[in-house]
């Protein structure tokens, strides 16, 4: 079950300016790694932020987020299946109206793990076979 004071991290595509945003959601936490910005957050609160980023950047600066690109990791081992945690998001999606500018975000969750700046953080599991697939490549 998802839980309001779990942490969650969001992966969001880069943006010019996103402090003012934070300021007024508390609960998020902002990382930038390259040009990749991350949301650490609660998952309302981050999603909440999410969806306000993508409408006032759309407003103030005519930029299009592109939401499918956006990634959502789940880590802990309370959810550990990729479709429930899709369902579970879903939900959250529809529960919440002021949401709907997220409504493609499904593509990028993950309760195994992401990669920040090509380096894979997640489940030891999902890291391993990462730097498998990576050296075989190589």
């Amino acid at each position: 079950m998802v839980t309001p004071s779990k942490r969650y991290v969001l992966q969001l595509p880069p943006f010019p300016s996103f402090g003012q945003l934070f300021a007024r959601h508390g609960a998020c936490t902002r990382a930038a790694i390259c040009d990749d910005v991350f949301i650490v957050a609660p998952l309302a609160e981050g999603l909440a932020l999410a969806a306000e980023l993508k409408q006032v950047l759309k407003q103030d600066l005519d930029l299009d987020l592109d939401v499918p690109k956006f990634n959502c990791f789940f880590p802990g081992d309370r959810i550990n299946d990729d479709d429930h945690t899709r369902a579970l998001f879903q939900n959250a999606l529809q529960a919440n109206p002021q949401l709907a500018y997220l409504s493609g975000m499904d593509a990028g969750i993950s309760t195994m793990g992401l990669r920040v700046a090509g380096v894979p953080i997640g489940n030891d599991e999902w890291v391993q076979q990462f730097v498998q697939e990576k050296a075989a490549a190589v």
